[in-house]
This record gives structure tokens, C-alpha cells and sequence, in this order.
């Protein structure tokens, strides 16, 4: 059988699988409970700061809740609302009540879908796309522009993310691909540090360490500089992507002054 045939007739049989099983297996609601730091304003009126800006809200009593964790923990019935503010008496604190469900295992079959193309086809963003439709396929959403794509990337983060690391930061990569500056490094480092494979991997991990603004600036910076260097001493682009991608991040998360403690510290208080 042709490859492409083999790959396309893989693709349709885990499309028609996420299809099958969303339709016939029923998702398990959970409630995530976030702690509120509460503030009050001149009015007596309840917020809490997100994104910069006061969040004004109306609590119930815990007791009164839609959002019962011990109601609604392992169950499969959608429950009516999906975000719900309460109030513990006993303690004065409130809580935003969030409900999210799950497929248990099955809500791992999009990424092996991602991944099985991606290691049959050699195509990762199309790959991803499978990934997502099956995914989608799985939750029901049918109107795959409407209801994943739109949604998804016509929001304000998306929007910064497209801006600051496709526009301006992939420009700023292409012109110094195009100009000949990533060539003209790579032909400098030959010439005064690197003597082999091994000390050409020495300077990728070095740059990785040099460039600590972050996981996703490092590894585009590091990667456009050193893949000169690599090509030279035969160093394949995998191990070289593998060098590059497990310097960038932890070098980044044990700094204090870039995003990462920030992020990082939301998961632990």
C-alpha cells in the first residue's frame, strides 16, 4: 500500500474512533476550587483582581452551591452551570467553583493521534491539526471554525502570541537567516572554538544558557544560531533540537527576573 494512502486511511480510522467515542461514552464532570483573594470597595461590593482589573461577583453559602464538589465529583450528568462563586461561612473565604470534564483515558487519544502522524507523516503542523480535529471530534464540537478555531485564536492572548512570537520575533529570525548573520557566527565559532561534534553541542547548551529570556525566545534564538554550526559537524537536527530544547526552559524557570517564577509560583500559592 502507497505510503500516502497507509497515512490517510490512519488519519480517517482515529477521526471515525474520536467521533465514535464522544458520541457513545459519556465525559466525568470534576469541580476545580480556586481560593479568591476578596477585596471589597467603597460600595461594600465583593471583587477579586484578574488580569489587572477588579472582577465584581455574587457568592452563595457553600451549603446553597449548584457546584457541590460532593455532588458533582464523578458524575456524568452535565450539571446545569459551569462556574459558580461560593462562600464558607466557618472560614470567610470564598472560592470560585469551576466544572470540567474529562473522558478519562480516551482524553489521551488526541495526542497519540498527534503523535502517531507526526511520526508516520514527518509533519508536525499537520500532524497537530489531526490532533486538534480529534479532540474536537471527541468533545462533540462539530463546527470545528465556530466552535475550536474562532474561540481559540481570536482572543486577546492569542492575538499577543501570534504578534510578539510569529510576527516580530519570526521576522527578526528570517532576516538574520537572510542576511547571512546566523552563517557568519557559525563560520566565527568554527573558526576560534569548535573542533568537533562535541564542542559544537557545547555551544549550542552555552548559547541556551546565554539566552534566558525564556523556553519559546531560547529555543527559536539558540536554534537559528547554532543550526549552521550543526550542519557542519553533521550533528543531526534532532539531537541538536533535543540539546536546545533541554536548555532553554530550565535555564529560564531558576531565574528571578523573567516570567517563569511568576508562572511557576501561580501552581504552587
Amino acid at each position: 500500500m502507497p505510503r500516502g494512502i497507509r497515512n490517510f486511511a490512519i488519519f480517517a480510522i482515529a477521526l471515525l474512533s474520536s467521533w465514535i467515542i464522544g458520541v457513545n461514552v459519556a465525559p466525568t464532570w470534576t469541580v476545580e476550587r480556586i481560593e479568591l483573594d476578596v477585596k471589597t470597595d467603597d460600595e461594600g461590593k465583593l471583587y477579586y483582581v484578574y488580569r489587572e482589573k477588579p472582577a465584581y461577583f455574587e457568592a452563595v453559602p457553600m451549603a446553597q452551591a449548584q457546584l457541590d464538589p460532593a455532588k458533582i465529583e464523578g458524575s456524568r450528568t452535565t450539571p446545569p452551570i459551569t462556574e459558580e462563586f461560593v462562600s464558607v461561612a466557618e472560614t470567610g473565604r470564598y472560592y470560585k467553583l469551576v466544572a470540567k470534564r474529562h473522558w478519562s483515558y480516551w482524553s489521551l487519544l488526541p495526542a497519540v493521534v498527534a503523535v502517531l502522524l507526526c511520526w508516520l507523516t514527518k509533519e508536525p503542523v499537520t500532524s497537530l491539526l489531526g490532533g486538534i480535529i480529534a479532540g474536537a471530534l471527541l468533545m462533540g464540537r462539530y463546527d470545528f471554525t465556530g466552535e475550536v478555531l474562532i474561540p481559540s485564536l481570536a482572543t486577546e492572548s492569542a492575538a499577543g502570541i501570534l504578534l510578539l512570537y510569529l510576527w516580530l520575533l519570526g521576522g527578526l529570525m528570517g532576516i538574520w537567516s537572510r542576511t547571512g548573520a546566523a552563517q557568519a557566527f557559525a563560520e566565527f565559532m568554527t573558526v576560534r572554538f569548535v573542533r568537533g561534534p562535541r564542542s559544537a553541542k557545547l555551544v549550542a547548551w552555552l548559547l541556551g544558557v546565554i539566552f534566558f529570556q525564556g523556553g519559546t525566545v531560547s529555543t527559536v534564538l539558540v536554534g537559528t544560531t547554532v543550526k549552521p554550526i550543526a550542519d557542519n559537524e553533521k550533528i543531526s537536527h534532532e539531537e541538536l533540537a533535543y540539546v536546545v530544547d533541554s536548555t532553554a526552559s530550565p535555564i529560564a524557570s531558576q531565574l528571578a527576573f523573567n516570567a517563569w517564577p511568576g508562572y511557576v509560583q501561580a501552581f504552587i500559592f
